[in-house]
């Protein structure tokens, strides 16, 4: 048969008998430690045999072992080690093997092969270090996922909030946007006010002429007559005025820019028969410059629903 070199975890690995860490020098535990967490492995597999299904007992390569240990002190990412698993019927064999390979170098220790006996295979507390090396591996694996929800929780958390900052984002600039807009499109309208009366230029000399006939009746004093610029100047400047106020300015920003549930509640409060999907759809087309483009665009919306409409805004 051919051995294969497993990678076994030290947890696995009861404390080896009969050579114990004293016998060896801590220097040499130490520097051989250090060259295993440079390579981040081992080169030379030690012997062991299986005494249950999950634990180990150290045949051979003692040394290496406890620098293993010393190397998982060191830093706790090296927990295994490389080992040829001995079948009991071998274990003579392979240790003999190894033994006259290490007499032809000079080694310090010398190792008697530990023939298996019933009672190294039966020991009274098997069962106890089974459990610790259970309890130690599953407090290893708690922990590895312990660390691997935390990252993946920590992950999520930052993509969520990401996503979340880039919406209100580009909301807030769409809400910015769609009011400059609005703005610009109010600012400029320039479509004469429904109840700005411009007096006929026809019946203008009979009302001078009376109004002039009464200041002389009562006064010597001379009336002067307004000029037509004048009039026009007055006009215009009720026409500013009306433009300019804010009610109406609110009411045609609210028609161009409110969703189309909200603008439906603020038309029911107005007590108004209007309904908010027909201004919805006007503009769509083109925003509303204007009370007057409103009442022109949308259907039913006379003078005087418009009026209820500013009063209750």
């Amino acid at each position: 048969m051919s051995f294969v070199p497993f990678s076994i975890d030290l947890e696995t690995i009861i404390s080896p008998e009969p050579i114990t860490r004293s016998q060896f020098q801590e220097s040499q535990i130490e520097k051989l430690a250090n060259l295993f967490l440079q390579a981040r492995d081992t080169i030379k597999p030690i012997i062991v045999r299986k005494i249950s299904p999950i634990s180990f007992e150290v045949l051979e390569g003692y040394l290496e072992y406890y620098a293993a240990l010393k190397a998982e002190q060191i830093d706790e990412q090296f927990t295994s080690i490389q080992a040829y698993v001995v079948p009991t019927e071998l274990e003579s064999t392979v240790l003999e093997q190894y033994n006259f390979l290490r007499s032809l170098s000079s080694s310090p220790v010398e190792v008697t092969p530990t023939p298996i006996s019933s009672t190294s295979l039966q020991l009274p507390d098997l069962a106890q270090m089974e459990r610790n090396i259970s309890d130690r591996l599953e407090q290893k694996l708690m922990a590895n996922l312990r660390s691997m929800i935390e990252n993946t929780i920590k992950q999520i958390i930052n993509e969520s909030l990401e996503g979340f900052s880039s919406q209100i984002t580009n909301h807030l600039d769409k809400q910015l946007t769609d009011f400059k807009q609005s703005w610009v499109v109010v600012a400029g309208d320039q479509t004469p006010p429904p109840d700005v009366i411009v007096l006929p230029t026809e019946i203008m000399p009979d009302k001078i002429a009376k109004t002039t006939k009464s200041t002389k009746s009562k006064s010597p004093t001379k009336t002067q007559v307004p000029s037509k610029s004048k009039l026009t100047a007055d006009i215009l400047k009720n026409k500013e005025n009306y433009d300019n106020d804010p009610k109406r300015l609110e009411v045609i920003n609210d028609f161009n820019t409110l969703n189309v549930a909200d603008l439906e509640r603020k038309l029911k409060l107005a007590k108004v028969s209007i309904k908010a999907k027909v201004i919805h759809e006007q503009r769509s087309h083109q925003l509303f410059t204007s009370i007057e483009d409103i009442k022109n665009r949308v259907d039913r919306l006379a003078e005087k629903t418009m009026q209820k409409i500013i009063a209750a805004w």
